[in-house]
């Protein structure tokens, strides 16, 4: 039987707006295994990136409060903790790599003095032993002469290379859960898979879990064993990568599939999903894919749905998907 490593449970995250309090992360539910790599995808806009920074309690106050909810991490509960033992797991146990490097590395450091500082804190090194494992973790994220990288500045580095030394700073303390965000946005195709194929190595062989945030179907179907589809912070879909790319239950999920390009496809239109995701601020009655659901009816503008199970492994937040599957 699989351990769980984390456990989030009926997660609520809101923010206040010009007074008005918009609840941006609704009730979500969700686990990750030891060693498992989990895919949370969506458009810009449906939570995904705040789901991450709750996580960690990294959510900006204000204007933002979780409000609710639990998350288990190794059975305690991250919400509950002081900042003592939040300092703990924060670089640590649980790492992550935010979306842009230049904005997340500080430009008047080193990249070597902002790698050693997780490791002096987390692994009691010396300065001297600190940085000869900065070198070593920059070596590993595929950083070439690593011995003169580690006294550059962030803006002497390209992309590509900030992101690396983004991935070593997450990794140097060797965390049990890493957060990957965006890790490839901007990037050239060429160094995109470069990163991934080091994270995924990296993955086996210290085997940690991995949670990536990305809009890239394609970065999923290769990296991860389950996906959760989130809209309008909303989870609206779950499964297994398998079971979410043969048999897509939710129409939002069917929808961003079918827009994926693909090589051998005839010279045709795109396809796109119709219409924007709605505002926190003046969300939709019922489903909140409603306005944009080609399939909706009476219920679903009405009544709201809840994730329920339609499969072994696989839920759904959809009427006509519990209506087929029985489960209604």
């Amino acid at each position: 039987m699989r351990e769980k490593l984390i456990e989030v449970k009926n997660l609520n995250t809101d923010f206040t707006n010009e007074g008005i309090d918009m609840r941006i992360i609704d009730d979500v539910s969700f686990e990750i295994y030891k060693g498992e790599a989990i895919g949370v995808v969506g458009e810009s806009g449906s939570g995904k990136s705040v789901t991450a920074r709750s996580i960690l309690r990294l959510i900006p106050s204000p204007p933002g409060k979780i409000v609710s909810g639990e998350i288990l991490f190794n059975g305690k509960d991250i919400l509950t903790m002081d900042m003592g033992s939040l300092r703990q797991i924060r670089g640590n146990e649980i790492s992550m790599i935010f979306q842009e490097p230049m904005s997340s590395l500080n430009p008047v450091f080193t990249c070597g003095d902002q790698i050693m500082e997780a490791i002096i804190l987390h692994q009691k090194l010396s300065k001297k032993e600190a940085r000869e494992k900065a070198i070593e973790m920059l070596r590993l994220a595929g950083i070439q002469l690593p011995e003169q990288r580690v006294d550059c500045y962030p803006h002497e580095l390209s992309g590509g290379m900030r992101q690396r030394v983004m991935i070593a700073m997450a990794l140097s303390c060797v965390p049990k859960l890493l957060i990957a965000d965006e890790p490839t946005t901007a990037l050239d195709p060429t160094i995109q898979a470069q990163i991934l194929d080091l994270i995924s190595k990296l993955r086996e062989e210290i085997g940690m879990s991995v949670m990536y945030i990305t809009h890239d179907l394609g970065v999923v179907a290769e990296t991860c064993d389950r996906v959760i589809v989130m809209y309008a912070g909303k989870i609206m879909e779950k499964a297994d990568v398998r079971t979410l790319f043969k048999n897509p239950a939710h129409p939002y999920t069917q929808g961003l599939l079918k827009a994926v390009p693909r090589l051998n496809a005839k010279k045709e239109r795109l396809f796109t999903i119709e219409g924007m995701v709605p505002s926190f601020a003046e969300m939709p009655a019922g489903c909140s894919f409603q306005p944009r659901c080609q399939d909706a009816t009476e219920q679903c503008i009405k009544e709201r749905p809840s994730l329920k199970t339609i499969g072994e492994g696989h839920e759904v937040c959809c009427w006509k998907a519990q209506h087929a599957a029985g489960r209604v």
